[in-house]
């Protein structure tokens, strides 16, 4: 005689329990990657006018922030023929110390890259086909402006007039930003004397319903999403 089957209810109480752990599983994973999403891009778009209400260029600042770091592009259009993009990175290292990685370039040129770990550590600076390495506090040195002159034309030689008008125009923020380093590390390569009086530049929001506005915020935003 057969044996009567009576394990057929049975059976379904493993894979309900499985099921069940899989989805608590799946939860608790898309829960842990969310706490690692980064926040919406803060943006600012500004125009720059003279003393005489004279459009002088726009502005678009954008920067977002992470657990694994926090990056920022502000994009300088209308000052030079191509757009001028500083881009500043700070990551954690492996050490402990952060690692800042600050850009210069022209549109989709190439850029001029400055990376140093920790404060008052060296600098490495790159351009596509080289490195030098240098101390901050030695940029005025010979040696150094001829090296960072080099890395300059090995990237794109337009870099070191458009960090001048940057610098001439009286655009630099007050205090210093740090995307402004690099270009300040450029105008170290001419040693050009100090202007004798700094030009009367105003800012104000440019409106997001201006023609140029969604523009310039695009392009700002592609920026900062490169690797």
């Amino acid at each position: 005689m057969s044996e009567p089957r009576m394990l057929g209810r049975r059976c379904s109480c493993p894979s309900s329990f499985l099921r069940n752990i899989l989805f608590f599983s799946s939860f608790f994973l898309t829960a842990a990657g969310d706490t690692n999403a980064e926040e919406p891009p803060k943006v600012t778009l500004e125009r720059v006018a003279d003393g005489r209400g004279n459009r002088v260029c726009d502005l678009a600042k954008v920067s977002v922030k992470s657990e694994n770091g926090r990056r920022s592009v502000w994009l300088v259009r209308g000052l030079v023929r191509s757009d001028l993009i500083l881009r500043h990175d700070v990551r954690p290292g492996a050490d402990g110390r952060e690692i800042t990685a600050d850009e210069i370039r022209l549109d989709t040129g190439a850029p001029l890259r400055f990376v140093v770990s920790g404060s008052g550590g060296r600098i490495a600076a790159s351009s596509p086909v080289s490195t030098f390495r240098y101390f901050g506090q030695d940029v005025s040195r010979k040696t150094v402006r001829c090296n960072l002159s080099r890395l300059v034309e090995e990237t794109d030689h337009y870099l070191l007039p458009a960090a001048a008008e940057y610098i001439r125009q009286g655009l630099e923020d007050d205090g210093l930003a740090p995307e402004e380093l690099p270009v300040l590390a450029l105008l170290a390569v001419e040693k050009r004397p100090p202007r004798p009086s700094s030009p009367i530049r105003r800012k104000a929001p440019l409106p997001e319903d201006a023609p140029e506005a969604a523009e310039l915020k695009s392009a700002a935003l592609a920026a900062l999403d490169e690797k």
